[in-house]
């Protein structure tokens, strides 16, 4: 699932060049916002590390910390050539990083039940 939601943001980006109508494109403008931290967590829980085995709460957390930081990171003013590069901060894409953790940990959490219900019952 995480590999798939962050590799949707390639493709929204490569749609990105193509022109759409108001709706596609406000949709296709938060759909990284809404995707990547959905499959950052996502990609945290698949994995084996340390941070795997917090609880899912505070992976959560972390990943939101980190998605709404990356957005605001857009804010900072940058040095040398990199002030030519256009970010886009917008205050969609902050409100769709915050509800794609939310929706993230929703899922995650009923997948994890899940599990447990169908490991207990096969004990």
């Amino acid at each position: 699932m995480s590999l798939i939601c962050l590799l949707l943001i390639i493709l929204i980006k490569a749609i990105r060049w193509i022109h759409f109508s108001v709706v596609t494109t406000v949709f296709v403008g938060i759909a990284p916002s809404l995707l990547g931290p959905a499959g950052f967590l996502f990609l945290i829980l698949s994995s084996s590390g340390r941070l795997s085995r917090l609880p899912l709460v505070q992976i959560t957390i972390l990943v939101a910390l980190i998605a709404l930081g990356l957005e605001f990171a857009q804010l900072i003013p940058r040095p040398g050539i990199l002030e030519y590069v256009r970010f886009t901060f917008d205050w969609l894409d902050v409100i769709a990083s915050g509800v794609s953790a939310g929706m993230g940990y929703f899922v995650a959490r009923i997948l994890i039940r899940k599990n447990e219900k169908n490991h207990n019952e096969a004990q």
